[in-house]
């Protein structure tokens, strides 16, 4: 019965995220366009094995504080391409394919959670010799975002959260058990220029989507009062996938937060009105500066 249970929910999620997926998937028609603004940027596609897995990341322009960016369920950081021009202004971009999508692993035997997740973009940012960053997550990768805020408070600097699922996992008070993960980064290979034949545990088909479905029932309870830092939050007045009012709710439980809604703005906001989305990122950041 219990088992029965953990599928019917996965389903259910996975139901409820296709709406998501779709989203997502239009935007790479806007690949060629995207190739296109980037050739302009100081692009370079990376891959790095961690823990056995590839993953697949842009890092966009340099010398400056690093940004991460986790896209939602069924996309790809293609989804941002938008905004590349603008943030790499003012920041070193690392956009990351998350595990399970575009062209990172999708591996059947990992043991997806969100902590686990947050876990090899931790690790990530530390093998490039990045202590502190960052960070923005849109739909699923929010609350990638936040897990990774949660569990390593003192190398998020920022966060900067846009239609993102997850506020029903805040509550005030103590949270679940925070998981011990290894932060080992032996297990981390050199970053090295990206090639597709190279990708460990390739697939074409969506039969890892079952697995990635048991992120849900593996959510952790997060204690809201303990996220202190700047916090941003960006919404679209007509997702029909994670309401405004979710990011009201986020809102309600992190008090150094700001809330922002951009009326003609879906559930990517940041691709109806980049702009405007530009801009409430830029006043964040000149409220609340990257100490050097």
């Amino acid at each position: 019965m219990k088992r029965w249970k953990l599928y019917m929910l996965s389903c259910f999620v996975l139901t409820t995220l296709s709406g998501c997926s779709t989203i997502e998937k239009q935007t790479e028609k806007a690949t060629q366009v995207k190739e296109t603004i980037e050739t302009k940027l100081e692009t370079k596609e990376k891959m790095i094995e961690i823990d056995g897995q590839t993953i697949y990341f842009k890092q966009i322009g340099k010398n400056k504080p690093p940004l991460l960016m986790l896209h939602g369920f069924g996309g790809s950081s293609n989804g941002f391409s938008d905004l590349y021009p603008d943030l790499a202004k003012n920041h070193t971009v690392i956009a990351v394919d998350i595990l399970g999508f575009g062209h990172s692993s999708k591996p059947m035997d990992f043991r997806y959670s969100f902590p686990n997740q947050a876990n090899l973009y931790y690790k990530l940012m530390k093998k490039l010799g990045y202590d502190t960053f960052a960070i923005l997550g849109h739909s699923m990768g929010g609350e990638i975002s936040l897990n990774l805020t949660y569990l390593y408070p003192d190398a998020v600097t920022h966060l900067i959260l846009t239609d993102a699922i997850g506020a029903e996992t805040l509550q005030h008070g103590k949270g679940s058990p925070k998981p011990k993960l290894s932060n080992d980064l032996s297990t981390v290979s050199t970053p090295k220029e990206f090639r597709e034949e190279e990708v460990k545990n390739k697939r074409e088909d969506t039969a890892h989507h079952d697995e990635l479905g048991k992120m849900w029932p593996r959510r952790l309870r997060i204690n809201a009062d303990e996220i202190q830092l700047p916090t941003l939050l960006i919404w679209g007045r007509h997702d029909q996938s994670v309401s405004w009012q979710k990011g009201e709710t986020y809102h309600q439980f992190l008090k150094n937060s700001t809330f922002h809604i951009i009326e003609e703005g879906e559930h990517a906001p940041f691709r109806q009105q980049p702009k405007e989305f530009i801009q409430y990122v830029d006043e964040f950041f000149k409220k609340h500066p990257t100490k050097s």
